[in-house]
């Protein structure tokens, strides 16, 4: 290829327009020619690419006026000399539309480099234009099958959202908050990061647009575009006023080949011409942009050429080195813990080696996906809470029992026998594979569907230990668990159970129909189990089949769909691992291999052998019954009065329900002022939503402290934007050593606290906060606090609000 006849290779000085191959073009124009290239042979990276300044970029050929002269499609803003960021192409079927937008993509692929221009590409089942060029080296990440997967199109909004905030992120620390200033800064010699403009193609966006979400995610990128290099082209058979509301103003240019009516055409160009041309020479259009009015041109086309120039420039370079994070794929469950090592003596290395005993009860069974921040992170639970219980429902096949033996695996591995203790009860209709881990030294008792009178014995044990732990902590003054916990991690033994026991049962509905005297006993552990050390982790087809009441209480809840995929409780995709490690391909080899390196293995505790109404809490006395029995002749009177104090260090957050008023306002009032009183600005910083305008003074007093206020929806949402793109990089990457997370050592910064007065207005705002619901309990971590006021609840409306609920589950503040 000769450089000088490549259009826009030459830098500063160069001619700023198109020009044509020293050959006259053929009638059809070939993408090729026009680029001043004789053939496939002949392309080679070094004049393709050359360096140029940000005005010479983003624009690409798309055919030949009347004249013969070069059309050129610039993508840049209008501030830069472009036609505007976002625009469209629309066209019947048959009239070459695909085919453009395929060589448009193209276009911008054989001028500019990787480290110049990436694209993402979205489309329904029928784009074949995209699948064309969706190995081209500048794709970041494709999505064509939004039309009839939801999860993809959920993953898709959130790395979308994500790459922005990232981008966003770094124009600040570059000084430069805008995408154009960023590229101006870097032109005149500033050392910054490379950022490629983004060109995202979506194709059928009449078809994609049925879906009310991926319309708003769409509208969202229209507006955030020119603040982070975010370009959108979109292809359409037809212009549906009520899809494109609100996003046709953010069109700066559109193309209008042959259209199937007149209205289309005048509403993309303001003529009907683009509805009277030949139906026999597809490629014919116009293009209309504020800058330049209309302009008739006939389409290049690579034709048969795409998929050898794709396959050409794959070979130039390496894909972009922000590419965009695929979904979890099933995996073992050695990938997600701590290094694992089974030597060539049947030796397993590193057990129990990096849990510390000051850990909560926390153990990770799989992947949880955060596409936002292009990350993995470990599916960690942690059962300390006073919602100790795990439920994993799904149809047949979804992998329900799988994530009981999974979590099984993952507590054998990580907590030694003495510390934690196992009871299944296998109901699967399959396989049974819980059944084939009872060797696992974790493991205190099993039974099977055809072993009824040891499923009611193991039931009973879990009722055993809740009520010989009511009579110990009472004879002890222990106050609660974690006391105990403690104490025989010292050396007391205290009682014959394990410091926590698992009740697993596989098959909760078939329990219910074969058992329902033992359903009473299960949901009494559900109240109260985990006061004492009891945690149940069921498995079931139907989330209907638990009782409403008890749903509320069981705290974790996994929604599997299929092989183990499925959503979490916070509304993360998650993927369950495999129950398997390195050396252990099934789960008998797993058992017999883990059951050799179990630290203690206590003794079964005798069952007890009474009815189940006695297990179950007695009635409550009358209040003329009640007296001396209760009350220990010791125990000093209490006080008169008790002062309700919160610590930021023991209880991360805060929560006033009430009705709103001065009363509920002056709390957080008062609370801010605490705050900014015990820690200088360079330790403590608060972002303040006042959407009722009562905290105005209060924002003035805050000084340096304060790093936003929000009165209006339109700002909170942008506050709220940032907050999760700030919250999201302080989150431990999966590869960070417990002591580093504990230490809080691989991010800097000062603890945020979050202070939103009336919280029900800000979360029916456009973006809310229940996405803060799975930090609520890893707060400590990430240096965060949440206050808010909030209009009184009852206990069943709490359980549709999953940000409230686990609020008010994690966090109480303390009497003193």
């Amino acid at each position: 290829m000769n450089p000088e006849t490549v259009p826009m290779a030459d830098p500063a000085g160069a001619p700023q327009h198109w020009e044509p191959a020293a050959e006259a073009p053929p009638a059809a124009p070939d993408l090729l020619r026009l680029l001043g290239v004789p053939g496939i042979e002949a392309l080679h990276p070094q004049p393709a690419w050359p360096p140029r300044p940000y005005d010479r970029r983003l624009r690409a050929p798309i055919g030949l006026d009347p004249a013969g002269a070069p059309v050129v499609l610039d993508l840049k803003q209008v501030e830069a000399g472009g036609f505007g960021p976002h625009g469209l192409i629309v066209g019947a079927d048959g009239s070459g539309r695909d085919e453009l937008l395929r060589d448009v993509l193209l276009g911008l692929a054989l001028t500019h480099p990787p480290e110049a221009v990436n694209f993402v590409l979205l489309g329904h089942r029928d784009a074949p234009e995209l699948e064309e060029v969706a190995g081209l080296p500048h794709v970041l990440g494709t999505a064509l099958d939004l039309a009839h997967c939801p999860r993809q199109r959920r993953r898709m909004t959130e790395q979308l959202q994500g790459e922005v905030d990232r981008r966003h992120q770094l124009q600040l620390d570059g000084g430069h908050p805008r995408f154009l200033e960023y590229q101006e800064a870097i032109q005149s010699g500033d050392n910054l990061p490379q950022l490629p403009a983004i060109v995202c193609a979506v194709a059928g966006y009449d078809v994609l647009a049925a879906d009310p979400a991926l319309r708003e995610t769409l509208l969202w990128a229209a507006k955030a575009g020119p603040r982070g290099g975010l370009h959108l082209l979109l292809t359409t058979n037809e212009i549906d006023t009520e899809q494109f509301r609100g996003l046709y103003s953010h069109l700066a240019w559109r193309i209008a080949l042959r259209t199937n009516d007149e209205e289309t055409s005048r509403i993309a160009l303001g003529t009907p011409d683009a509805a009277r041309l030949p139906v026999q020479n597809p490629g014919t259009g116009f293009l209309r942009t504020g800058m330049t009015g209309m302009t008739e041109f006939q389409a290049v086309t690579s034709g048969s050429s795409a998929s050898r120039l794709v396959r050409t420039l794959a070979g130039w370079s390496p894909p972009p080195p922000t590419a965009w994070l695929p979904a979890p794929a099933p995996h073992d469950l050695d990938t997600v813990l701590y290094p694992l090592v089974i030597t060539d003596d049947g030796r397993l290395l590193a057990k129990h080696t990096h849990f510390s005993p000051q850990e909560r009860l926390s153990t990770p069974i799989g992947v949880l996906d955060d596409p936002g921040a292009l990350a993995h992170y470990s599916l960690l639970f942690d059962f300390a809470g006073p919602h100790g219980h795990l439920a994993a429902y799904g149809q047949p096949g979804s992998g329900t029992s799988t994530a009981l033996c999974t979590l099984l695996a993952s507590l054998a591995l990580r907590h030694p026998a003495d510390q934690v203790g196992c009871l299944l009860v296998d109901l699967d209709p399959g396989g049974r594979p819980l059944s084939a881990l009872r060797e696992l030294g974790n493991v205190l008792g099993s039974a099977g569907a055809d072993e009824p009178e040891q499923i009611t014995e193991l039931v009973y044990r879990a009722g055993q230990v809740v009520r010989s732990r009511e009579a110990l902590f009472s004879s002890l003054g222990i106050e609660s668990i974690e006391v105990l916990r403690q104490r025989r991690l010292h050396g007391e033994p205290l009682d014959e159970w394990p410091s926590d026991v698992f009740l697993l049962i596989d098959g909760w509905p078939r329990l219910r129909e074969r058992f329902p005297d033992l359903v009473p006993l299960v949901e009494h552990l559900v109240d109260s189990g985990p006061l004492y050390g009891v945690h149940l982790a069921l498995a079931t087809d139907s989330w209907q089949a638990i009782d409403r009441q008890m749903r509320s209480k069981l705290g974790t809840t996994l929604e599997l769909h299929e092989a183990g995929r499925g959503v979490e409780a916070g509304g993360h995709d998650i993927q369950v691992a495999r129950p398997r490690i390195q050396g252990c391909p099934d789960l008998p080899t797993l058992a017999a291999t883990l059951a050799r390196f179990s630290a203690v293995s206590p003794q079964p505790a005798p069952v007890l052998e009474e009815p189940v109404a006695e297990v179950l809490p007695e009635p409550e006395p009358e209040p003329e019954t009640r007296g001396p029995e209760i009350v220990a002749p010791q125990a000093p009177p209490p006080p008169p009065q008790s002062t309700v104090t919160w610590d930021p260090v023991a209880n991360p957050h805060f929560a006033v329900f009430g009705e709103a008023g001065p009363e509920r306002t002056g709390l957080l009032r008062a609370l801010m002022r605490e705050v900014t009183q015990r820690h200088p600005a360079t330790q403590s910083k608060v972002l303040l939503f006042d959407y009722r305008s009562e905290l105005r003074d209060a924002a003035e007093e805050l000084g340096d402290h304060l790093v936003g206020y929000a009165d209006d929806p339109e700002t909170g949402a942008e506050m709220l934007r940032d907050l999760h793109a700030l919250l999201r990089n302080r989150l431990p990457p999966v590869e960070v050593p417990a002591e580093a997370v504990r230490d809080r050592n691989w991010w800097n910064g000062p603890d945020l606290y979050l202070v939103v007065d009336d919280y029900d207005g800000v979360s029916a705002g456009p973006i809310g906060l229940s996405w803060l619901s799975p930090l609520l309990p890893i707060a400590d971590d990430l240096g965060f606090h949440l206050l808010l006021s909030c209009a009184p609840r009852v206990p069943e409306d709490l359980a549709d609000d999953p940000l409230l609920d686990r609020l008010c589950a994690l966090y109480t503040p303390r009497e003193g």
